[in-house]
């Protein structure tokens, strides 16, 4: 689920990240992987990263649940961009078409979640490529968190994340 955002970042500008998982469901499990340019990986898989202008990435996300999302589950993403600027959207976890506007590029992405129920887990693999030269006009550092949440209100996984934009 968080790899079109991801996706939608990276799209945009070179990315440093890293990210700590805060909170996991009892009966969740997940990793998230890219196939390099990570210093670091831990039981939820690549942490640390620094992509860069022109290279080609395969991201895998692999998540294994005892719960059951449907279209009432969300997926909600509340950072902040140079500690001022909101960067805030909450989109159903499946079922429906996520659009985030993107501060300082100023840019609408949509994209589609996965199908309804998600049930049992999900495995996503999606190969990118990074621009050959940075479309954003500005430098930027980005920090907060995202959130599953099914579709009475228990966190399934909560992550604190920061990174720059370059």
């Amino acid at each position: 689920m968080w790899l079109p955002l991801l996706l939608a970042l990276v799209a945009k500008a070179d990315i440093k990240f890293s990210r700590t998982v805060d909170t996991v469901e009892a009966g969740t499990s997940g990793t998230a992987t890219l196939d390099h340019d990570c210093s670091s990986s831990d039981a939820y898989g690549s942490n640390d990263c620094d992509l860069k202008w022109g290279s080609t990435y395969n991201a895998t996300i692999n998540i294994v649940t005892n719960e059951v999302l449907y279209h009432n589950s969300t997926v909600t993403v509340d950072m902040k961009i140079d500690s001022i600027i909101p960067f805030k959207f909450s989109c159903a976890a499946c079922d429906a078409n996520c659009t985030i506007d993107i501060p300082i590029v100023k840019k609408t992405e949509t994209f589609a979640m996965p199908d309804c129920p998600i049930a049992g887990g999900l495995n996503l693999t999606q190969t990118f490529t990074l621009p050959s030269s940075s479309p954003s006009p500005v430098k930027a550092s980005v920090s907060g968190t995202a959130e599953i949440t099914n579709g009475v209100g228990t966190t399934v996984a909560h992550v604190t994340a920061t990174g720059s934009i370059s």
